[in-house]
């Protein structure tokens, strides 16, 4: 997927690596959005605060969010907050390599679990939730040895295109612009 996404718009690649190691510690969400592009390679710690920056942002204004995970294990470490997170999201598309239906987490209506077994998305973090100016969010690709390359983007063009591409894999519909129904 990111060699996809590359493909598509190589100006990304022109952007230099930023070392989020460092930014990391200080940075708020609000600095991450306001930079537009930040293009990485980190290790999970990093990640993992960054997303957890995205999906507080989701909740704290109640607007969509995706996440992705490359293991049932990887999910089960926060399923507990994503269940209490998800209450007060209007939608949340929770898609992991669930191999085992049974292991597949039982989320509240609002929420559309996912698996991505045997799909280009097995290696791929993704944490996407909707701004002012449509989705953003952090796409990153597993290299091994716990590392990830990726990027983080609030630019629509760019992020619409992953949802494109995670549509295409998993043969659903992702609706950034869903509205909550009373009945929904």
């Amino acid at each position: 997927m990111i060699d996809e996404l590359f493909s598509e718009f190589p100006k990304l690649l022109d952007v230099k690596i930023t070392d989020i190691t460092d930014h990391n510690v200080l940075w708020y969400l609000r600095d991450y959005i306001n930079s537009g592009y930040v293009r990485f390679e980190a290790g999970r710690k990093e990640l993992y605060r960054l997303s957890i920056l995205i999906e507080n942002y989701a909740a704290k204004y109640k607007v969509p969010l995706l996440a992705t995970f490359e293991t049932s294990k990887r999910y089960k470490y926060v399923e507990d907050r994503y269940m209490e997170l998800v209450k007060d999201i209007p939608k949340v598309w929770i898609i992991g390599n669930f191999n085992n239906p049974s292991l597949a987490p039982q989320p509240p209506k609002n929420a559309e679990v996912i698996s991505c077994d045997g799909t280009n998305l097995t290696e791929i973090w993704m944490v996407l939730t909707k701004g002012d100016k449509g989705p953003f969010g952090l796409v990153a690709e597993d290299i091994g040895d716990g590392m990830f390359r990726g990027f983080f983007s609030i630019s629509p063009t760019i992020i619409n295109k992953a949802i494109e591409i995670t549509e295409k894999s998993l043969k659903t519909k992702i609706d950034f612009d869903h509205k909550v129904v009373e009945n929904d």
